[in-house]
This record gives C-alpha cells, structure tokens and sequence, in this order.
C-alpha cells in the first residue's frame, strides 16, 4: 500500500512540471504584447516600454523567465494582477468560494439526476409486470 502510494506521488511531479510548462507556454504564445495591452489606448514610450519590460522580465531569456515563475509559484508568490494591481493569490481567494459554491450545486444536481435514471426504467419500456 506504501509503495502505491509512493508511485502516485511519484507521479504527481511531472504532472505539475507539464502543466506548468503548458500554462506558461500558453500564455507567451498569446498574440500581441502584453505591455502595450498594459499600457491601453494611450500608448507608452519607448523608455516606459523599457522600464515595463524589464520589470516584468519580459527582457529575459524564455527559460529564465519560466524559473523564475516557478520560483515564484513555490515560494507562494503567484503574481500580481495586471488589471487591479493586487496579488493573484487575493483575487484567487476572493472568488474561489463563489467556484466551491457552483461545484457543489453541480455535483448534487449530477447526483439527483444519475439515481433517478438509475431507478426509472429506460423510454419505451415495457412495464416490469409485462416483461419475461
């Protein structure tokens, strides 16, 4: 039984390396910048363009940027919001209940509908005092 569990965690690892990576890799393939959408309709200039750039790390290698998200991630830091300039880990906790809430009502929907149809008999049946 350890030693299943052992291979799970064993698993767990590249699990969250994979995701990591796709999560990262799937936001820097985004089209557009993400400083000049920062920025907005007014625009930036070049040397604000650099100072933002530098300050997000976008003036990185690829790989650097990826470990220092990592990094980031296991010391807690998630970031801060570009939209409201407040940590994500806030924005997170904020709203996360309102998702518990929603599973929750799907999954007791799930189960009210899947014992009805477990105990009603399939459409076009014949009553069970006519079957053989």
């Amino acid at each position: 039984m350890l030693r299943f569990f052992l291979n799970k965690i064993a698993l767990i690892i590249p699990t969250l390396i994979g995701i990591t990576i796709c999560a990262f890799g799937f936001v820097r393939l985004l089209p557009g910048d993400p400083i000049l959408a920062l920025a907005g309709e007014h625009g930036v200039s070049a040397e604000r363009y650099e100072v933002l750039k530098h300050q997000f790390g976008f003036d990185q290698p690829i790989w650097q940027q990826y470990f220092g998200y990592i990094g980031g991630i296991l010391h807690g830091d998630f970031g801060t919001s570009i939209e409201t300039h407040r940590p994500v880990i806030i924005e997170f906790l904020t709203l996360f209940p309102a998702t518990v809430e929603l599973s929750l009502c799907a999954i007791l929907f799930a189960i009210i509908l899947g014992v009805r149809s477990a105990f009603s008999p399939p459409p076009g049946a014949a009553p069970s005092s006519i079957r053989a």
